[in-house]
């Protein structure tokens, strides 16, 4: 079972949205680097209009080109070609065959700048008809690899206008297309032999920089068309040749490539999120993981947030999509991630990454807890904040850093770790929870302290409660097994370290029904444990909710979800209206 947790982030939703093409490295110009000036548009527009010499045409649209590209593309430049009413030339000059792709190319590359400009000249480009002209060109099998590129990119920019024209640009085959030029290129590049590339401890390189700004294109364009927004589990079939090609690409060992491969693989994954038949028939290979695990190791911030999303959608499906993860070293290579000093968003993925395994059946568990540097961070992240806890007062202090935290965003933090802690308790066996309990003894006193910051989010709290009554539950029932008649030092401690005290100032601090149901539970739960533990562990005939207690079996029904993040624009537009019910802190 997974949550829908819906976290709008405005940061994200622009990430490869649109992108203007301002570099002119692929077509050399032999005139200089001379502006054109606005009052020259309309002797070009005459040109491009009128004249069947082609040596002309491309001079003219080259031109035009450069009067978008000669500074970056803004609004009034983009204004200025839109007023010349040349579109439906563009679209002619498209459709027409040439002894060579070079007007092609200068057309597309003008449409790839009013794409990415605002929607209404988004809109100018589609209601122009030239998506279809633009799809053509992809199909042409005698167009080059860089008109082909130029056009993915623009065909890139409609797509992320938004969820309409993605949907549009899908049930026109356009990732169709997409997937056979790449597939043409992998396979050509590994035919037969590894001379056409450089080859370094399992990932690959083209020699040929050029070669590589036509596959950047390729892949930045097929991830925006990975976005969601729509009903994509209509789609499902459509993603799995997507899936399939990306997750060839992440061999290549390029920034910008792992970026964008990542981007499209998450994306994916949480537009597929819950759709059975696509996960019937997608396969995760142990390459996928193996790479995603040492991308996590190694790499940069702008590959391992991508990366992270990924790994994090992986976690958060079917459990026989897991565990290719378990073969590698995905542990390991989050272990770095979750130092204090690494930015909160990072270890907050890290973390729900950690949760979702932890969620999981008793050998994910397992694999969770035999790395005890994982566990020890998580642990040491039960806490507030920016603070220091006085054992003495029973307070939380300020450090002297509390001013540059950034609290909202590390809360969430604490909130996965405390979901770690939760999930290994409550799901875990016997034999695992005992090993926890062991091995980090004071945890429960940590639970403890946080209830005395009254200002902690709602879900942090209520989340901590959870935590302490699956510890008591669960250790109750270890020491009733084992030591009749013996006290659970656990529940003693928590006594002494005032937890009953405190409840009703943690109801009071949020006046939550859920909460308050909680801590009422948790009131109970400590009283009937220091009183006799037997009463606390019968799940028959409703005794146990006669007398206000939690059962083992309603604790674990809590800890049995994975959750999958959500953003504005990804995945089916219907999961994400149940997901805003779930917004998180």
């Amino acid at each position: 079972m997974t949550i829908d947790v819906f976290e709008p982030d405005a940061e994200l939703l622009e990430i490869s949205r649109k992108m203007s093409n301002v570099s002119i490295h692929r077509k050399p110009t032999s005139d200089g680097d001379s502006s054109i000036k606005l009052e020259s548009l309309s002797t070009m527009k005459y040109i491009l209009t009128t004249t069947c010499d082609n040596d002309k045409i491309y001079k003219s649209a080259r031109n035009i080109r450069k009067y978008l590209t000669q500074g970056h593309s803004d609004e009034k430049s983009v204004n200025d070609i839109l007023e010349l009413n040349i579109l439906s030339t563009i679209k002619e000059l498209l459709q027409k065959s040439f002894s060579n792709t070079d007007i092609k190319f200068e057309c597309a590359w003008i449409i790839t700048n009013i794409a990415a400009g605002t929607t209404e000249q988004t809109e100018a480009i589609v209601n122009a008809g030239l998506v279809d002209a633009l799809l053509n060109c992809l199909r042409d099998s005698y167009a080059s690899l860089d008109l082909k590129a130029q056009v993915a990119w623009a065909l890139g920019n409609i797509a992320g206008e938004s969820p309409r024209y993605r949907e549009e640009l899908m049930n026109r085959q356009f990732t169709q297309l997409m997937v056979e030029i790449l597939t043409d290129i992998f396979d050509q590049t590994f035919d037969d032999s590894l001379d056409n590339i450089s080859y370094h401890q399992s990932v690959f390189r083209f020699p040929d920089e050029e070669y590589y700004a036509n596959v950047e294109s390729l892949l930045w364009a097929l991830s925006n068309m990975c976005r969601g927004g729509f009903c994509v589990a209509e789609h499902y079939s459509s993603y799995l040749p997507v899936f399939e090609i990306l997750s060839k690409y992440i061999k290549f060992d390029y920034p910008k490539f792992e970026a964008e491969v990542c981007w499209g693989l998450s994306r994916i994954l949480y537009n597929m999120h819950n759709v059975r038949e696509f996960h019937q028939h997608n396969e995760i290979t142990p390459e996928l993981c193996e790479r995603l695990a040492n991308m996590l190791e190694y790499k940069q911030p702008k590959v391992i947030v991508p990366a992270l999303r990924t790994v994090v959608n992986i976690t958060s499906g079917p459990n026989d999509c897991i565990y290719g993860l378990l073969k590698t070293n995905l542990l390991s290579s989050l272990t770095r991630l979750l130092d204090p000093m690494i930015p909160n968003e990072i270890r907050k993925d890290a973390y729900l990454i950690i949760g979702n395994l932890a969620a999981g059946p008793e050998d994910m568990i397992r694999h969770v807890i035999e790395h005890k540097l994982v566990l020890i961070n998580v642990v040491n992240h039960i806490c507030v904040p920016g603070h220091i806890y006085n054992e003495v007062s029973y307070s939380w202090e300020p450090t002297l850093t509390h001013a540059y935290y950034q609290k909202n965003d590390e809360w969430k933090v604490t909130k996965e770790a405390l979901w770690i802690v939760f999930n290994i308790i409550s799901l875990g066996s016997d034999a695992t929870v005992s090993q926890f309990i062991q091995e980090f003894p004071t945890v429960h006193i940590k639970l403890a302290a946080l209830l005395h910051y009254f200002n902690a989010p709602l879900q942090v709290c209520e989340k901590t409660v959870e935590g302490i009554i699956s510890l008591i539950q669960r250790s109750n029932k270890l020491v009733g097994e084992h030591f009749e008649g013996c006290k659970n030092r656990f529940v003693q401690e928590l006594i002494e370290a005032g937890v009953h005290k405190i409840i009703p100032a943690v109801q009071n601090a949020h006046h939550h029904d859920g909460l308050k149901d909680l801590c009422s539970k948790l009131d109970n739960l400590l009283r009937a444990s220091e009183e006799d533990l037997s009463k606390t562990l019968t799940d028959i005939c409703g005794m146990a909710s006669a007398f206000g207690l939690p059962t083992i079996k309603e604790i674990q029904s809590k800890g049995n979800k994975r959750r999958v993040l959500r953003g504005l624009e990804d995945g089916d537009v219907r999961l994400i209206e149940n997901a805003v019910g779930n917004l998180c802190i």
